[in-house]
């Protein structure tokens, strides 16, 4: 994976915020990152400052910015879901020397026992 498909600090926490808010939201503007990043993160970042991280974010192919009147749009060209699994896929490759058996070794000793059993019943699932 190149530089430019990895989120890096404050890309990570806005991108999060833009996922979020697409599940609510028609359309998604500066102002409307703004709120998210501090009720959800409890970050106060000016508009000047998000707006250059959000070109910074469309420079790297995450997201589009419409403009439309005065007003700034904001469209993510990248699914959350997909991202996550790409960063799944690299900690598993770079930390655990792609062993899919050793990254969930070392993620079970992080979880409770209710969430062993969870992961359980899933597995059982899976092979249903």
């Amino acid at each position: 994976m190149e530089n430019k498909d990895i989120l890096y600090g404050v890309e990570t926490i806005i991108m999060k915020s833009i996922w979020k808010l697409e599940k609510t939201e028609k359309a998604i503007t500066v102002y409307d990152i703004i709120q998210s990043l501090k009720e959800d993160y409890e970050k106060e970042y000016s508009r000047a400052t998000v707006r250059t991280y959000l070109t910074k974010l469309e420079k790297k192919g995450f997201i589009h910015m419409e403009w439309k009147g005065r007003y700034s749009y904001v469209i993510s060209l990248i699914e959350e879901k997909a991202y996550q699994k790409k960063q799944l896929e690299n900690i598993k490759e770079f930390w655990f020397d792609d062993s899919l058996s050793d990254m969930v070794c070392a993620f079970t000793e992080t979880i409770s026992q209710g969430q062993v059993e969870e992961l359980k019943d899933l597995i059982n699932k899976l092979s249903d």
